[in-house]
């Protein structure tokens, strides 16, 4: 039911995304002015071919816990399996803008195959 509810909750913040150029962040993300309870980072991009990308996605832990990733989750379209949501929990704002500017996260996803410019958004739980 949680994981149902998680992905209703990232399929709406999806929809509702600003495009980002390669994490350009948009002026309410920007903000960083209040924060209250955990923070989401989701990312969606889609990718040349998934069983490609997940070795390079996997081997990226090390930069996802230096960035204070606490959680992460992978989703994939059920029409297209290369379309993919992730979504990353941080303790902090800050942490989530900080992980996205990373240009280690850039490079991991070129080597990992992805295909255009990701978009993104930041979300607390109020």
């Amino acid at each position: 039911m949680i994981r149902r509810n998680v992905f209703k909750v990232a399929a709406l913040l999806v929809a509702g995304m600003a495009a980002f150029q390669g994490f350009e962040m948009s002026s309410a993300t920007a903000a960083n002015s209040v924060e209250s309870g955990p923070v989401l980072a989701v990312i969606s991009h889609t990718v040349k071919d998934y069983a490609a990308w997940l070795p390079v996605y996997d081997g990226a832990e090390s930069l996802r816990a230096k960035a204070g990733v606490t959680g992460a989750e992978v989703f994939r379209d059920p029409a297209d399996p290369n379309k993919l949501t992730i979504i990353h929990r941080f303790k902090t704002v800050a942490a989530a803008n900080a992980f996205l500017a990373d240009p280690g996260l850039k490079a991991a996803m070129a080597k990992g195959g992805v295909i255009g410019a990701p978009t993104s958004i930041i979300a607390i739980k109020p």
